[in-house]
């Protein structure tokens, strides 16, 4: 439960400045797609920084600093067109639709996270049962 609140906590950080950037973007007359990719992509690093070292506790290498980002350039790409697509197709407001796609993309966000900085070290054993080993 820690981790998963550390990760909400992380990701709030991010989203607090994804939301504002985001807005202001929009005020100053970009795009909601560009605004989105914009504002998403500069969040992506505190997020970063806060997921490895408050909420799973690793200290990533590049390698997998590369897959944090594709996983999330891909999530924003794909959400910022729907967000682009909804708010001209339908006519609603670009941050209300920014802000339907906060906890579907959240919850997806998680588990890549919690996917990407397992810890083979940290398996947890099943409650009651004992490592034992064999004696020759």
């Amino acid at each position: 439960m820690r981790q998963f609140v550390a990760f909400f906590w992380g990701s709030a950080v991010g989203l607090m400045i994804d939301l504002v950037l985001f807005q202001v973007l929009v005020w100053l007359g970009f795009d909601a797609w560009l605004a989105n990719a914009s504002s998403s992509t500069v969040s992506i690093a505190a997020v970063y920084v806060m997921v490895t070292r408050y909420s799973f506790d690793v200290r990533a290498g590049w390698g997998t600093f590369v897959l944090f980002c594709t996983w999330y350039g891909t999530s924003i790409l794909l959400f910022s067109s729907l967000i682009q697509v909804a708010s001209t197709e339908l006519g609603w407001l670009p941050f209300g639709w920014k802000l339907i796609s906060v906890p579907i993309s959240f919850g997806l966000n998680y588990m890549f996270s919690r996917y990407l900085f397992r810890r083979p070290d940290r398996a947890i054993e099943p409650q009651g049962s004992q490592a034992t080993t064999d004696s020759v």
